[in-house]
């Protein structure tokens, strides 16, 4: 809905006068909302009669069961006052002395019990009593028009909305600030900034170059640094109980285990209470004079009620269509405001065809001056995934060896070159460590893996190397397919190297991480085509930084080059090296776990602890 545009500046006005704009536009809402929704008010009563998808006839009786708002929607679409009220949650009655005490509930709002201190406040016999009754409520004098709806509570269905509390909210508003001004004191800034520029690369994750600057204007960038922003005081583990908490109401899939880890993180339950969100944020407010008594905070107890009877939080997320109402805003600009939804989209149209016109005329321009035309990284994942899984025509070179079997769950893209495995020995000679006696290694490791294939020194081993492999695995948040993107390139769009990591299966217990080094396709004199990789393997490391938070957990790479099965890689892996070197182990690689990258990870990082979560 368009804000009702306030006429003053609130700052010349008086409490009581900013108090009545608030109410005159809480009226103007519920006016317009009436208008919209008034089709739906006596079917929510009688019901309708519609034949559905399977083809049954049902009485359908149409209620409001989510709403997706950010707390300033909530506060206007429920008639309640705003953050600053005796009591400015509208879901429940906590007062604001208690708005950060996580483990207490408190009455709920619901459409008779508010209807109800409407109706008394009105019946009040004179204004210092309705107010008072009003003020002990945190309510606005205004009827809902969705009180007289069946099956619709206003107050129960305002939703967790991750995007607004979590990610623009209790970091983008309160952690990330007091993190930077923390940085600054320490006069860190410059080099967090430095470290967080050479950030590995992942896909889906953006990179951020500029870590000062404060002014972002998606929730997607905060969330992106809330993954990967770690510090050396008790901050790190409050982020950290954000990063988990966030994660485990992100998942798509929520079972009893997972609601019982995260009423654990949030610190509902006596079971882990040490480690929850509660506790560290008690904890800053120590350190740092933080107060956490604001609503966003509070709203986290709502969270787990809100999964059970909603289904999970994505439900109500607003990120849905959020990025496109700056654009739809500019559109709607250019109209005549009447009848605007055909005027916007032929805006849109004519846009779009703008894009693609440039496109075309920027594509022409770079092939003429012989530059690569598809040098963004985006497009060059789109076409190298229709080349390797549509089988279109290409421009990079075509394998000569074909795949082993189509079931694979991994498709090698992007080849290098072919040939055997004495002429790669012979090519990297004293060049690349990873290729160092390659054909004795790889035949000593063939005859290992396929002892019935009798390889003799004089037998030829066909070779091909690739640099980007598709790999294809159950997520174990929603047990759909998904997909990892991986490279192996010594110098990846320009930019130096680029080496992925891997997660693969091994007989120990816990994760097993490598590092891509080379994707070969080896064909053998038998026939058998084989897929392998030459990776660094990294094993766990007994080093922990000087403040360890929960689920920490370092690797160390080897030096040393190995073979490794395609068919034991699971998924990619995202390490951050650890910067600088801790001086006990100068000359170690030490690279941090990220388990974050998305709700696959963060489980089965989880699951691989004393934690259990299915």
């Amino acid at each position: 809905m368009l804000q009702v545009k306030d006429p003053g500046n609130p700052k010349d006005r008086t409490d009581k006068e900013n108090y009545e704009f608030a109410q005159f536009k809480r009226e103007i809402y519920q006016q317009v909302l009436e208008i919209i929704f008034s089709s739906l008010y006596l079917r929510s009563w009688r019901g309708e009669v519609v034949t559905c998808g399977d083809e049954i006839t049902r009485v359908l009786y149409p209620g409001f069961l989510i709403e997706s708002l950010d707390f300033e929607e909530a506060w206007n679409f429920t008639c309640c006052r705003a953050g600053r009220a005796k009591f400015p949650c509208p879901r429940c009655l906590v007062s604001q002395e208690m708005l950060h005490f996580l483990q207490r509930t408190f009455e709920a709002r619901t459409s008779s019990n508010m209807r109800a201190i409407v109706c008394l406040a009105q019946n009040a016999p004179n204004a210092t009593q309705k107010e008072k009754i009003l003020m002990e409520h945190g309510l606005h004098d205004v009827v809902h028009f969705m009180w007289n709806f069946r099956f619709s509570d206003p107050y129960q269905a305002v939703s967790y909305d991750l995007l607004h509390f979590d990610e623009s909210g209790k970091w983008g508003h309160h952690l990330w600030p007091l993190i930077l001004d923390l940085l600054g004191e320490l006069r860190l800034l410059t080099e967090m900034t430095d470290i967080m520029s050479k950030f590995p690369r992942w896909r889906n994750l953006k990179h951020i170059n500029d870590l000062a600057t404060k002014d972002f204007t998606d929730g997607q960038t905060h969330f992106d640094i809330l993954k990967l922003l770690p510090y050396k005081c008790s901050l790190i583990h409050c982020t950290r109980t954000l990063f988990q908490f966030r994660m485990m109401g992100g998942l798509r899939g929520m079972t009893d285990s997972r609601i019982e880890v995260l009423q654990k993180l949030i610190g509902t339950t006596s079971i882990g209470v040490s480690r929850a969100h509660l506790s560290h944020t008690q904890r800053v407010s120590k350190d740092y004079n933080k107060n956490f008594r604001f609503p966003k905070q509070h709203f986290i107890v709502h969270a787990v009620q809100n999964i059970r009877s909603k289904g999970v939080l994505r439900n109500a997320t607003t990120r849905t269509g959020e990025g496109f109402h700056q654009e739809i805003a500019q559109h709607y600009n250019k109209t005549n405001f009447r009848e605007a939804e055909g005027q916007i989209a032929n805006e849109d149209e004519d846009q779009e065809a703008i894009a693609r016109t440039r496109l075309i005329v920027d594509d022409f321009f770079r092939h003429l001056n012989g530059e690569d035309v598809d040098d963004n990284e985006a497009t060059n994942q789109q076409s190298e995934t229709a080349q390797f899984k549509q089988q279109s025509g290409r421009r990079i070179p075509k394998s000569k060896l074909p795949p082993a079997s189509s079931d694979n769950q991994w498709i090698f893209g992007s080849v290098l070159r072919s040939g055997d495995s004495r002429s790669y020995q012979d090519l990297h000679a004293g060049g690349d460590p990873a290729y160092h006696s390659f054909d004795p290694r790889l035949r000593d490791f063939l005859h290992g893996q396929f002892p019935t294939e009798y390889l003799t020194a004089e037998d030829r081993i066909e070779v091909e190397t690739f640099r980007c492999v598709y790999i294809t695995f159950q997520s174990k948040d929603d047990w759909i397919e998904c997909e990892d993107i991986l490279r192996c390139n010594n110098n990846w769009y320009k930019s130096g190297p680029r080496y992925d990591c891997v997660l693969f299966n091994q007989d120990k217990p816990g994760l097993a991480c490598a590092r891509l080094r080379s994707l070969i396709r080896c064909k053998l004199p038998s026939g058998r085509i084989t897929d392998i990789a030459i990776v660094q393997a990294m094993k766990r490391s007994s080093w922990r930084p000087r403040t360890v938070w929960d689920g920490c957990a370092v690797y160390d790479e080897k030096k040393d080059f190995s073979f490794l099965l395609m068919d034991y890689v699971i998924r990619g892996a995202l390490l951050v090296p650890v910067v600088p070197s801790p001086p006990s182990r100068p000359h170690s690689r030490l690279h941090f776990f990220v388990d974050v990258v998305d709700g696959d990870m963060f489980l089965r990082s989880l699951n691989s602890t004393t934690h259990v979560c299915y």
